[in-house]
């Protein structure tokens, strides 16, 4: 099977799972990069640049059972991260966020050789501040020669909110912004599809590429506390614009990512992995590396 027909099938596997799809905001404490590799149809070479990494509350979920909470975080935190992705195709360095807007953005990419002057796209999940804040040092941008891609319905969104940053980072990056519609489920671009991934915000984005078998899709914030999120993926955050849509497409996100044997990585989640179903309603997921 060629890859454009593998991808047709994907998609049509995919639009049933999918009908609608979610951010939040983590806290500031940077530690020692944590590098994770791994490569998507010998093409791809994917870079996990760890910004934050530090103890949270579980009170940013939505009236969980107390029960559930013993269970799975009995003294009440988790460990939670926030992540950039660098992904390198042949000469071609891809940002999947920036981080908060610390120093440990640049260090992570200065780590692998790159410098800001030569990241060529970035692509936004959603505009929190913990995602979108690394586009900008003392309020000029960072990165001068990247195109910043990102969803028409987020921009809209933010847009109207009149959020202070995100009107910052339209502003510096306004000759090299490429704001895009997703055509229903999805949409291409530079051979990654991007999907509709509504509810944590209006315009949450997930992004997929790689070959048919070896898929990565780089979910967002599609979950923040991973203890209780994957077992119970109906438990939304306070951070979720919309947390019944966030729920639903965390459910369909999980199903699809499990049925598929998808290689899955998020921003708030602390390595890449693969996820599988745990007979009881939920999810778990399993860590490529420790």
């Amino acid at each position: 099977m060629n890859w454009k027909s593998a991808l047709d099938k994907k998609l049509i596997i995919f639009s049933v799972f999918m009908a609608a799809i979610s951010t939040v905001s983590c806290g500031l404490k940077a530690k020692e990069e944590k590098k994770e590799e791994q490569v998507a149809g010998n093409e791809y070479k994917i870079f996990l640049l760890n910004d934050v990494t530090r103890k949270s509350s579980a009170d940013i979920l939505l009236s969980p059972d107390p029960d559930t909470l013993k269970k799975y975080i009995p003294d009440g935190t988790y460990t939670s991260v926030v992540n950039a992705f660098l992904v390198q195709r042949n000469d071609s360095n891809f940002l999947f966020d920036t981080g908060t807007g610390s120093a440990q953005l640049i260090k992570n990419l200065a780590a692998h050789g790159v410098m800001p002057e030569n990241v060529h796209k970035i692509f936004i999940t959603h505009c929190h501040g913990d995602h979108i804040g690394g586009l900008l040092k003392d309020e000029q941008a960072v990165f001068p020669n990247a195109e910043i891609y990102m969803n028409k319905i987020e921009y809209d969104y933010w847009l109207k909110e009149q959020n202070p940053l995100f009107l910052n980072v339209i502003e510096k990056y306004k000759n090299q912004l490429q704001v895009f519609d997703i055509n229903g489920i999805y949409t291409m671009i530079s051979d990654i599809c991007a999907y509709a991934a509504y509810g944590h915000t209006p315009g949450h984005t997930m992004f997929l590429f790689g070959k048919h078998g070896n898929e990565t899709l780089l979910w967002g914030d599609i979950t923040h506390v991973m203890p209780v999120q994957m077992p119970h993926p109906q438990y939304s955050v306070s951070f979720d614009v919309n947390p019944v849509q966030a729920a639903e497409t965390r459910q369909k996100v999980l199903k699809m990512a499990a049925s598929e044997n998808m290689t899955v990585a998020g921003m708030h989640v602390p390595t890449m992995g693969t996820v599988t179903e745990n007979g009881a309603g939920g999810y778990v997921f399993n860590p490529i590396k420790e």
